[in-house]
């Protein structure tokens, strides 16, 4: 990608270098080979700030020049991410993951946050971008774990952190909660049932002073039963 980039760059960058001649920035960069070295080894550089700043600002004049250009310098980012969010959520697709970077990067390179910020810009640029796409890969993670495991009880968990698990879970529970499919005293026995290792009637009978394990494994048995439904 990054090779025809370049080549499609080459084809516009003297009459795009000359539409920038008068930005004391961008003086003294010829190519657009020379801008992406400066650009990717010093990012957070004054000297970078300013050069992006400027090519913000052209940006109006000639976005498709600008977009590419500011695609090939951030395209090591974008590889990182792509590579983080691929290993964190291992059921979405990588051109899938790819994509949607691109799209959150062209997306957020014309938003209104860049057209009046002052400095501080491929922070701010990479900031968003990671955001942005863990974000929806979050969301798009759980929706695949749902399809893949539409039987299972409880959704899928695609992260291994404990910390992580556990919040998944509670976001699954009370949002079926919010909708009025789960009552919060069944989400309680869900939450002691599936997180603090209850696992059998007598433990269950003695945590809720029921009179009958019996029937404390019976109404988990109804709610199981009410989760793989509503998990479909």
């Amino acid at each position: 990608m990054e090779l025809r980039l370049l080549a499609s760059l080459a084809v516009a960058e003297d009459e795009a270098f000359l539409a920038f001649a008068e930005s004391s920035q961008l003086q003294g960069h010829s190519s657009v080979a020379d801008l992406v070295r400066l650009l990717r080894t010093a990012p957070a550089h004054a000297q970078s700030d300013g050069v992006l700043g400027e090519l913000l600002k052209g940006r109006a004049a000639r976005p498709s020049f600008i977009d590419s250009l500011l695609l090939l310098v951030f395209v090591p980012m974008l590889h990182r991410t792509v590579r983080r969010v691929v290993m964190w959520q291992p059921l979405l697709a990588e051109e899938d993951v790819v994509q949607h970077a691109l799209g959150v990067l062209l997306e957020f390179l014309r938003s209104d946050d860049m057209r009046v910020r002052q400095s501080h810009f491929a922070f701010a640029i990479s900031r968003a971008v990671k955001r942005q796409v863990f974000a929806w890969a979050a969301r798009e993670g759980m929706k695949q774990a749902l399809l893949n495991h539409a039987g299972d009880a409880f959704p899928p968990l695609v992260i291994e952190e404990p910390f992580e698990r556990y919040a998944q879970l509670r976001h699954f529970l009370h949002r079926c909660a919010a909708r009025g499919d789960l009552t919060y005293s069944e989400l309680d026995l869900l939450f002691q049932f599936k997180l603090e290792g209850l696992h059998n009637g007598e433990d269950l009978h003695a945590s809720n002073g029921n009179s009958s394990s019996n029937a404390v494994r019976q109404k988990l048995k109804r709610l199981l039963a009410k989760l793989r439904r509503l998990a479909r």
